[in-house]
């Protein structure tokens, strides 16, 4: 501390004992260690308090700095949030804009689906496919053959020949 070495202190006891007297320097000593002893503790609890009032500050530094990083945490969780719900609502418009353009009626199951899904049962109105005699549905676009079946007038026979097929001349080449 004062870099004081042993040569110096002998020399301080020397004067120490002749100013004194060899009879009261003990006595002397002891009051000067124990002086000494109080300041040592002194300048440690001033240390301490410098030291816990630094700490008391860096950590109401650290605390503000939390507080602000939980507050830059929060809106950058709020601003995200924002973003997946305007991203969710685009999806859903754009999937609604889809389903309008395909139309409804790609949405609904073909009668051969329906009839596949409801166990061979056709929907209502509908032939069920695969019963024996009913014609399969038709492409979009065009009538059904039961339809036009229905809607086209009977076309009249074609006239047959008259007599048993064997008064026909004979073909050429063919003998008789």
């Amino acid at each position: 501390m004062f870099d004081i070495g042993w040569q110096e202190i002998i020399i301080l006891m020397l004067i120490a004992l002749i100013v004194v007297g060899p009879k009261d320097l003990p006595r002397i000593v002891k009051t000067a260690g124990q002086w000494m002893g109080k300041a040592r503790g002194y300048a440690r609890d001033f240390q301490r308090s410098i030291e816990e009032a630094a700490d008391a500050t860096e950590i109401d530094a650290i605390k503000k700095e939390i507080d602000e990083t939980n507050r830059e945490l929060a809106n950058a969780r709020r601003d995200v949030n924002e973003g997946a719900d305007a991203v969710k609502r685009d999806v859903e418009d754009s999937a609604g804009d889809v389903n309008r353009m395909m139309g409804e009626d790609v949405m609904k199951p073909s009668p051969e689906a329906a009839a596949k899904a409801n166990g061979g049962t056709a929907p209502a109105g509908e032939p069920a496919s695969g019963d024996g005699g009913a014609a399969a549905p038709a492409p979009e676009g065009e009538p059904a053959a039961a339809e036009t079946a229905q809607a086209a007038p009977a076309a009249p026979a074609a006239e047959a020949p008259k007599g048993n097929g064997t008064d026909d001349a004979p073909s050429r080449g063919a003998s008789a």
